[in-house]
């Protein structure tokens, strides 16, 4: 079962519908939920059990799994007992007959000699679970060198970085942000990002920021999504529910296998573009004509441009018309290299004394999404 679609993380599964799997299934179907990803253990403690000694997550999975929704689980570690909490890893994800497993890992593995402790956990399950494993962490990895994002990554198949834009409300920004800061990292895995749904002091998400983070990953053609968290945002979000619940999730072509595979899709890349869309492009961007250049994007385009983001073909059009008038007259810009990959246009150029690399992503004959870097 591919993951693709919306879902949610749960933390306490007691907290959600009172943990019974009847209602747990209602709310995910009503919701468009194609998975969930619920709290197995964290660090050397099974979670899910009670007091009993009975495990009440499994009827939920089972349920859940009958209907045809997909169940992973997840896992904080904290790199103490490293052993310990792979052996525990690998027996509730077996257990559970989980289509997938969550490493997460936070401010312990930033401290001093947590390397090892990293590889070691991270090639005890992969040699043990037949699933896919993602990593959970930091959206911004610029900002945490010290984690050891290249022992985690180095055998998981997926990044589910915690894209939580808290206290502001620039989710699109944040995403797009935290998309290219984990695309750049040594074995980079495909991304699936995990949203904000829950409460803090003097802040909730808003309806309009769970549509802006919605409306941005299809842009950047994500096949999933995830929110955090269930437990708390049914009940005390509702507004935020109901705009994750309402948004509707198409069918896309992508998709990540839910049995591992590390195989990467062949892409095409040239010196000078061949693809038609570029040839239009680099026309237009020759013509010094910020109009015709502006026709080539949707109107409801998001162009990222260095330090600035423009939301509109309008603001595009002005953007492109203050670049033109910064460059001598009559400069070339020229198309060093390229890389055309499905709806991606990735190429570097150079006009004048200025170049850069810019992402695009063409949806129907327009640029749907502009991430443009100035070096």
């Amino acid at each position: 079962m591919a993951l693709q679609g919306k879902g949610f993380f749960i933390e306490n599964l007691s907290e959600c519908e009172g943990g019974e799997p009847g209602p747990i299934l209602a709310a995910a179907q009503a919701a468009g939920l194609s998975h969930v990803v619920v709290k197995i253990a964290d660090g050397t403690i099974p979670t899910g059990v009670n007091a009993a000694g009975v495990d009440f997550t499994a009827p939920v999975v089972e349920t859940l799994h009958a209907a045809g929704i997909a169940v992973w689980g997840w896992h904080y570690i904290y790199g103490d007992n490293p052993g310990a909490e792979a052996a525990l890893a690998i027996t509730r994800t077996q257990a559970l007959g989980l289509d997938g497993y969550v490493v997460s890992a936070g401010v312990e593995y930033e401290r001093p000699g947590k390397s090892s402790g990293a590889r070691q956990f991270i090639a005890t399950i992969h040699s043990a679970l037949k699933v896919s494993v993602a990593l959970s962490s930091y959206r911004f990895p610029y900002y945490h060198p010290k984690f050891p994002w290249s022992d985690f990554l180095s055998l998981c198949d997926l990044h589910m970085p915690l894209v939580f834009w808290e206290q502001v409300h620039d989710a699109s920004e944040q995403l797009i942000e935290s998309k290219h800061q984990c695309d750049s990292l040594p074995n980079a895995r495909p991304y699936i990002p995990t949203g904000a749904a829950y409460s803090a002091p003097g802040w909730n998400p808003t309806a309009q920021d769970i549509i802006d983070f919605l409306d941005t990953a299809q842009a950047l053609s994500l096949p999933a999504v995830n929110f955090f968290k269930w437990d708390t945002c049914q009940i005390n979000l509702p507004l935020t529910w109901q705009a994750i619940a309402s948004f509707p999730w198409p069918a896309s072509s992508q998709s990540i296998p839910a049995m591992r595979s590390l195989t990467t899709t062949a892409s095409k890349t040239s010196a000078i573009p061949t693809d038609a869309f570029l040839l239009r492009f680099l026309a237009a961007l020759n013509s010094r004509n910020a109009t015709q250049v502006a026709t080539l994007y949707d109107l409801c385009a998001i162009q990222v441009w260095a330090d600035q983001v423009r939301r509109s073909a309008e603001a595009i059009q002005a953007g492109f018309a203050s670049f033109f008038n910064s460059l001598p007259t009559r400069t070339i810009l020229s198309i060093v290299s390229a890389e055309v990959e499905d709806d991606l246009r990735k190429f570097t150029w150079k006009a004048g004394a200025s170049t850069g690399e810019t992402i695009l992503t063409v949806k129907n004959g327009k640029v749907v999404l502009d991430y443009t870097f100035i070096k």
